[in-house]
């Protein structure tokens, strides 16, 4: 695998003003304070497509894709997946079995290639890099992560990382589960985040990220090829 795989990683992490600034109204929305213009009308998106038509995300049962705080542009994908019940605030809502806060982010471009264990082996020595511990951080600065955990299940590599540093939401847990994956020739990376108050399990927080990749890998691979399209 190329030497540059790495820097490809780090681009792909969920953007941390993006971040930033969609977490304050669903944090809210979350615990269902009814704060005006934080909620995407019409909620119940469960499905979108980015990167040109070329990668589909599906959220798990009882998330919906928040519209409003969402991109899809030449800087890549980013979504933010949030409880259905909590974006529409309505009693008919789905609600997770397991409360989190979802990203993902797409790269822009296509991914380096190779096998899932190839990528694997790179992105262990990454994540255990400061460089890759950096790309962790909400600060940028390495010595605010520790990585508590990586794992490989298939072709899904998982890391578990806590972030000691500034800035962490109001309501949130410190540490995350990320999952990077291939579909459609892009790398994607998703991430599940809990709550202070409502811990989500390691066992859950892995699940949740084996859902989401499964249905998207699933929903991608029967898109129509983009290049295919009659202008």
């Amino acid at each position: 695998m190329p030497e540059q795989t790495p820097d490809i990683f780090r681009k792909i992490l969920p953007p941390r003003r993006a971040v930033a600034r969609a977490l304050p109204c669903w944090l809210f929305a979350a615990v269902l304070l009814a704060l005006p213009g934080c909620v995407t009308e019409g909620g119940g998106v469960h499905r979108t497509i980015v990167a040109d038509g070329r990668v589909a995300i599906v959220a798990p049962y009882g998330f919906c894709v928040d519209e409003s705080a969402s991109r899809d542009d030449g800087d890549g994908a980013f979504v933010l997946l949030a409880s259905c019940a909590a974006l529409a605030r309505g009693a008919e809502a789905a609600v997770p079995a397991e409360d989190a806060i979802l990203t993902v982010s797409v790269a822009p471009s296509p991914g380096p290639g190779g096998s899932p264990e190839d990528r694997a082996l790179v992105l262990q020595r990454y994540f255990a890099s400061e460089l890759g511990r950096a790309a962790l951080a909400r600060s940028g600065d390495p010595a605010d992560v520790e990585v508590l955990e990586t794992d490989t299940r298939g072709a899904l590599f998982l890391v578990h990382s806590v972030d000691r540093g500034p800035g962490l939401a109001k309501g949130l847990r410190p540490d995350t589960w990320r999952a990077v994956f291939e579909a459609n020739g892009r790398i994607v990376t998703a991430a599940a985040t809990g709550f202070a108050s409502r811990p989500i399990g390691d066992r859950a927080a892995r699940a949740l990220l084996q859902d989401l990749a499964g249905r998207s890998r699933a929903a991608t691979e029967s898109l129509p090829d983009p290049t295919m399209a009659q202008p």
